[in-house]
């Protein structure tokens, strides 16, 4: 037993604001371990399944990126030898090419410090970057992840006009296959090109995609030419880094033609260069929206697979670098990129507008889905419409949305010289790039922020109409208009640009009744604006604004910010998990709205995480009955796009294992099984069949950890009356330091007895080895003891070690199953789970491939009033003697197992009677809380007299629930000095109790 012991730093991250900043938080301390993020789930293009089975995005093999400290040196800073670094060169070397004021820019210097490392060993790219992150010198590492288009097409016949007789108009300008449309007339293009035309001020629109038949009939015109680069010979004459590069660039095959390569077929950037780009008024086939704007063409799909992105990153930055005053880009994926929101960042900074495509999912991005990089601030983002109408019956919605604009039957340009009709946000997009075109034409003095903030304040509101209330602030500013976007001088428009929101015990886990204090930053973009108020807004009904839902402003210049502190306290009732949105909603002085789209996104009442290290483990314990991961986070709201919370393996020379997750399961037969880890609907939040009943606990002592949460069944599967205590322990001591302990305490509060209960622990060791497993044996006692094991093996990096998981408790049989890739699926259906629950020890000879391994024991009767305790062990062991012998010593520290202190497991007995302990501080300048306690759950009102009784204010609090020393703010700025009564009214579903105090206002 001798080994190593390392100690591996705390890192955990919480979220702070919508898609924008970071708090990251280091160190041991106790209250820094009771931790709540904010986990988001990816949305239904990926397959759903439980956490377990959701370990593989589309990312480059082999190769991270990784973002070092402004003062960290790559080369001295240490990796793990295990990864086999093969080169570690700037990721975005195409920068070095930026001079003068541009590269002086933070975002710009940001991307100077990304490195592109590329490694040999056999893992994956998601756990390479987890290895990385460890050094302190690392600020992220994370996969480089592939993005795909949203799109679909249909074909029509090359010529042919897409309009229904009957439908056309004196086609303005002449090319045979434009009409103004129903979409055209939506978004009153014609009248636009009245007033502006993208070609006056030679406007360039980067279309970053797949290849680009640029030599279509109705493209060749408007090709972008550098005019710093000769053709052909070979130099880089304008020293962009780039040889020859006269018409665009293909990243793909680092050549200067972003054509199709030879029988290559897919024509998505060729169809969506027509959408904004297409010759106007040349007489042959159809017209872009941009009326002639310039197109730089850019190919950045992979190498390897012509039909997915993998170098948009350096394909808008080309784009920027060489002046494109828009770029469409018409994918993305789930998965939040550090890389790609510094990338955008820079791209605006750089003076261009970057054009967004969101899903082509009905599905509504922000609540547990997400796109990148439409979801970030720094884009504008596209959503989709039907041809005909404004109805968005297929298309991504949500608050993370700026316009909308047609996705149904779009002209387009094809390869081969056709045109095409298609389908999907792919080409709303550039419907809108070409719209940009035409406002940055127009307005040549605007930046990328107040070109994009010009197009949404002139959007349509009409798309409202044709959807019901609850789609409020869902479809961004509303549909596109070319026509007020381009003649439109005096729109103001008001951005919340950041938020911070703040509790009142700084734990960031925001509860029923807390207040919760939000500081927002508000910037003016267009015009200046003088007399402003905002209006918070939520759609919750568990929102509570104590001190009133408006503010005041005041005037606001263009380019200038402000900042404003309001609060808001969720009613104690608020459901578990609760997504709430608070729109701050801002008008002039003539009631118009001039924001939008912004929102503070909060998760109340959220899962919390408890951290255990020890010498070989680091694992988080959660209060929804998962070890390790839960939920997951492909948003840049969580520490790592993945999943919330971390299960590590530290080996001792410090690297680092994933071990991935466990989960509890409990049954009492094949359809009556509960489980944490099974698969879920797509677009919900990890498995959620056990939710927390009280909050996390978590003692340090002495090198002892243990956390404590009590559990209840949500699915009715499980006996009515049965409470769940999920405990873990683990010990510093030299004999103990490589073994996690897990107790499952299952109490009856029935008035009938339990029978047939099975539990166990389902684990999945992802540790990238051969997943060689077995069984391994030993004597306790006169008992012949076996548990499943993996073996660590060296020739995958590992140094020789074994992990394995037993079962402690022998008052019913234990049940021991392993699973192979394709049988653990098996665990993702409840009636599945349950031969592994029942099924004995599933013993296998030899080793085996194996993914996951159950551990179980049952059956167990729970008398009325009474409680059996389960426990299970996961060890480590540098050889197998090693493993046994601390197989042996997990029952020693089993029996060392105390309780939690008296005082952390009873609560006070609750008040008598409601009473009213009074308000502190009294007196009072600006505000005073309010203490009072209550012997059941209760609405709770409060009323404010004058000495005349006149009444001065009501506010309601909502409801609370039994206990002592609950708490409300009252603020009394607006109060004169002078003495008022307030009454607290309780109403207890079956009666109304009122009490009433003094309190003395001071000026």
């Amino acid at each position: 037993m001798s080994r190593r012991t390392v100690k591996i730093s705390h890192f955990l991250q919480y979220g702070r604001g919508v898609c924008e900043t970071f708090l990251f938080i280091r160190g041991s301390a106790i209250w820094k371990r009771l931790i709540s993020l904010f986990p988001l789930v990816v949305f239904s293009v990926v397959p759903s399944l439980s956490q377990s089975g959701r370990t593989g995005q589309n990312t480059e093999p082999g190769v991270v990126l990784v973002q070092y400290e402004h003062d960290a040196y790559p080369g001295g800073v240490e990796i793990p030898l295990m990864l086999e670094i093969q080169s570690m060169e700037p990721a975005f070397p195409l920068l070095s090419s930026v001079a003068g004021k541009g590269s002086q820019l933070a975002s710009v210097r940001t991307l100077r410090q990304m490195y592109r490392v590329t490694y040999g060993a056999d893992i994956t790219p998601r756990q390479a970057a987890r290895m990385i992150m460890n050094s302190p010198d690392v600020k992220f590492a994370e996969p480089i992840y592939r993005r795909t288009a949203f799109r679909s097409s249909s074909r029509i016949k090359a010529g042919q006009s897409p309009v229904t007789p009957g439908h056309h108009r004196r086609p303005i300008p002449n090319d045979p296959l434009f009409s103004d449309e129903a979409y055209m007339q939506r978004m009153e293009v014609t009248k636009a090109w009245d007033f502006q035309k993208g070609e006056d001020r030679g406007i360039v629109i980067a279309v970053v995609d797949y290849s680009i038949d640029w030599n279509h009939p109705d493209l060749l015109a408007n090709i972008w030419e550098n005019s710093g680069e000769i053709a052909d010979n070979g130099v880089d004459d304008d020293d962009n880094g780039f040889v020859d590069d006269v018409h665009g660039w293909n990243f793909s095959d680092k050549t200067n033609d972003p054509r199709p390569s030879p029988g290559e077929d897919d024509d998505h950037g060729t169809l969506v260069a027509g959408v904004a780009t297409a010759v106007a008024n040349n007489g042959v086939g159809m017209a872009g929206t941009s009326w002639n704007a310039k197109l730089m063409p850019i190919k950045t799909s992979c190498s390897d697979d012509p039909e997915e992105i993998c170098f948009g990153n350096e394909g808008v930055l080309y784009a920027a670098m060489n002046g494109a005053h828009i770029i469409n880009i018409s994918w993305g994926d789930v998965q939040f990129s550090e890389a790609e929101k510094s990338v955008m960042q820079a791209a605006q900074d750089l003076g261009s507008l970057v054009v967004a495509a969101t899903p082509n999912e009905h599905t509504e991005m922000g609540i547990y889905n997400w796109d990148y990089p439409s979801s970030l601030l720094s884009t504008l983002s596209v959503c989709g419409t039907e041809r005909d109408s404004y109805q968005n019956r297929d298309f991504a919605f949500g608050y993370t949305v700026d316009v909308c604009a047609a996705a149904v039957d779009v002209q387009a340009t094809a390869m081969n010289g056709e045109y095409h009709l298609v389908y999907g946000t792919s080409f709303a997009t550039p419907l809108v790039s070409g719209i940009a075109a035409l406002v940055k034409a127009r307005f040549p003095e605007f930046t990328p922020q107040q070109v994009r903030e010009q197009i949404r304040v002139a959007a349509d509101h009409e798309i409202y109409r044709a959807h019901p209330p609850t789609y409020e602030g869902l479809f961004g500013r509303g549909y596109v208009n070319a026509y007020r976007a381009v003649t439109e001088t005096d729109r103001v428009s008001i951005r919340m640009i950041e938020w911070e929101a703040t509790d009142e015990n700084n734990d960031l886990r925001f509860s029923p009744s807390e207040e919760i204090h939000i500081a927002a930053i508000f910037k003016s973009f267009l015009a200046d604006a003088e007399a402003l108020s905002v209006e918070f807004v939520s759609k919750s009904p568990y929102v509570i604004f104590p001190s009133g839902n408006t503010a005041n402003i005041g005037p606001l210049q263009s380019g200038m910010e402000a900042r404003l502190d309001f609060s808001m306290v969720p009613a104690s009732d608020v459901p578990y998990k609760s997504i709430i949105f608070i729109e701050p909603r801002i008008r002039t002085s003539d009631g118009l709205v001039v924001s939008g789209s912004d929102v503070v996104r909060l998760i109340v009442n959220d899962v919390q995480l408890a951290l255990h290290e020890n010498a070989a483990f680091s694992y988080t314990m959660t209060s929804e009955g998962n070890i390790g991961y839960t939920d997951f986070g492909w948003s840049e709201d969580t520490d790592y796009p993945g999943a919330t919370g971390q299960m590590d393996l530290v080996l001792p020379d410090g690297t680092i294992g994933f071990i991935h997750e466990a989960g509890l399961l409990i049954g009492r037969g094949p359809s009556s099984v509960a489980g944490s880890v099974f698969e879920v609907p797509e677009g919900t939040f990890q498995n959620q069949d056990f939710v927390p009943v009280t909050p996390i606990e978590f003692l340090e002592d002495r090198g002892e950890q243990r956390s404590r949460v009590t559990l209840k069944d949500e699915t009715g599967k499980l006996p009515e009356g049965l409470e769940v205590i999920q405990e873990s322990l683990t010990d510093a001591q030299s004999q103990f330091e490589d073994i996690a302990l897990f107790r499952y305490r299952l109490r009856n509060h029935s008035n009938a007895t339990m029978v047939g209960l099975h539990v166990g622990l389902f684990f999945s060791p992802q540790l990238d080895v051969d997943e060689a497993v077995g069984m391994a044996s030993y004597q306790n006692g006169n008992v012949k003891e076996i548990f499943p094991y993996w073996d660590l093996n060296e020739e995958k990096g590992y140094r020789e070690g074994y992990i394995g998981f037993l079962v402690l408790s022998d008052e019913a049989e234990k049940h021991y199953k392993l699973y192979t890739g394709d049988e653990e699926y098996d665990l993702y259906e409840p009636e599945d789970a349950w031969s592994g629950l029942s099924g004995g020890i599933q013993e296998r000879t030899g080793t085996s491939s194996g993914n996951a391994s159950l551990m179980a024991s049952g059956p167990y009767v729970i008398g009325v009033s009474s409680e059996v305790a389960i426990d299970f062990a996961m060890i480590y062991g540098e050889s197998q003697r090693d493993l046994i012998e601390n197989a042996q010593r997990a029952f020693q520290l089993k029996d060392n197992w105390d309780d939690f202190p008296a005082a952390t497991l009873q609560n006070e007995s609750l008040p008598k009677e409601f009473m009213v302990v009074g308000n502190y501080p009294n007196p009072l300048s600006d505000r005073t809380k309010i203490e009072f306690d209550l012997p059941e759950s209760a609405q709770v009102f409060i009323t404010i007299y004058d000495l005349l009784g006149r009444t001065v204010r009501a506010l309601q609090f909502g409801r609370f629930g039994a206990g002592r020393g609950h708490t409300v703010e009252i603020v009394a700025d607006e109060l004169t000095s002078g003495v008022y009564y307030y009454t607290l009214t309780a109403d207890m579903n079956d009666k109304v109790i009122e009490r009433s105090k003094a309190m003395t206002v001071v000026r």
